[in-house]
């Protein structure tokens, strides 16, 4: 079972948590590391993208920088179990 500090908040797309302190995307890996996900920043070819490209069922979504800026702490601990 893996346990993430209290200043990662879950996203709204599973395996994804938003570092409140530090404003960075995190992804989780089957082993329970944490892989820091790479910001884009607004340009001509994105369409004025702030925020990351995410994967999510084989198909790239966006997570906005002001809804991840919105996102408030949880009052519990994220456990999170792996399964083989």
């Amino acid at each position: 079972m893996v346990t993430l500090p209290k200043e990662f908040v879950a996203t709204k797309i599973p395996g994804y948590f938003f570092n409140i302190e530090t404003k960075k995307l995190f992804s989780i890996k089957v082993s329970g590391e944490l892989r820091e996900m790479k910001r884009i920043r607004p340009n001509y070819f994105n369409h004025n993208l702030n925020g990351y490209r995410v994967s999510h069922k084989g198909s790239f979504r966006r997570l906005e920088m002001g809804y991840l800026e919105r996102l408030k702490p949880a009052n519990t601990e994220i456990k999170i179990a792996f399964t083989y």
